[in-house]
């Protein structure tokens, strides 16, 4: 073999030593885009979800027809004796964004000795009303009424939401319920009694809430 062929024989060799290394790098290139694009995907999403709490809101009238917090005196009764007996209403207004259950209860008495609040009696009925009821009863239903209390004294009168009775089920937005309260002065049964709470006081307060 001449010095020619030797010369072309070595040039031929390093061109392969110098390929090599690129077209292994060109393998493994390869087997890199095939493994990271070897399956399709999607996906959805929703986002924004949001929990909000709502409010519950009541007044009532006192039987006057001006809504407030807090009203006083619907019943002022004077010159009671045994068989003394009346009816009021009052209306009691939910403006809350949540619905619920409307209930009344006792929050404060204070009696006398012999106590004048056991013989006082109240028979209360509650239904929902599409306008103010006031103090006079005008316009409440005879029809559709929860009985919250029936012939119930003072003094044994519920004292806390747990306890009351007659709960009322209350929508959302502007909502009315008129609640009817009749009391009875009854007799004690005798008439030393009887005698003995004479010029005597009992007063309460009451409380709706709703849950």
């Amino acid at each position: 073999m001449d010095t020619h062929d030797l010369d072309k024989n070595k040039r031929r060799r390093r061109a392969l030593r110098a390929a090599a290394p690129v077209a292994g790098l060109l393998a493994a290139g390869l087997l890199v885009w095939q493994g990271s694009y070897a399956a399709f995907s999607a996906t959805t999403q929703n986002n924004s979800d949001a929990w909000v709490t709502g409010s519950l809101a009541l007044t009532n009238d006192g039987g006057t027809g001006t809504f407030a917090g807090t009203t006083t005196a619907t019943f002022n009764e004077l010159g009671l004796k045994p068989g003394s007996t009346a009816t009021k209403c009052i209306t009691v207004k939910s403006t809350g964004t949540a619905a619920g259950s409307l209930k009344m209860y006792e929050n404060a008495l204070a009696d006398s000795s012999p106590s004048l609040g056991a013989q006082i009696q109240l028979s209360i009925l509650a239904a929902p009303v599409g306008a103010d009821v006031l103090a006079n009863c005008v316009g409440f239903p005879g029809v559709g009424t929860t009985t919250v209390a029936t012939n119930t004294p003072l003094t044994t009168f519920p004292v806390s939401y747990a306890a009351a009775l007659g709960p009322v089920a209350v929508a959302t937005g502007t909502q009315m319920v008129a609640y009817q309260i009749s009391y009875t002065f009854v007799t004690t049964g005798t008439t030393a009694g009887d005698n003995a709470l004479q010029s005597k006081t009992v007063t309460a307060g009451f409380t709706w809430e709703i849950q």
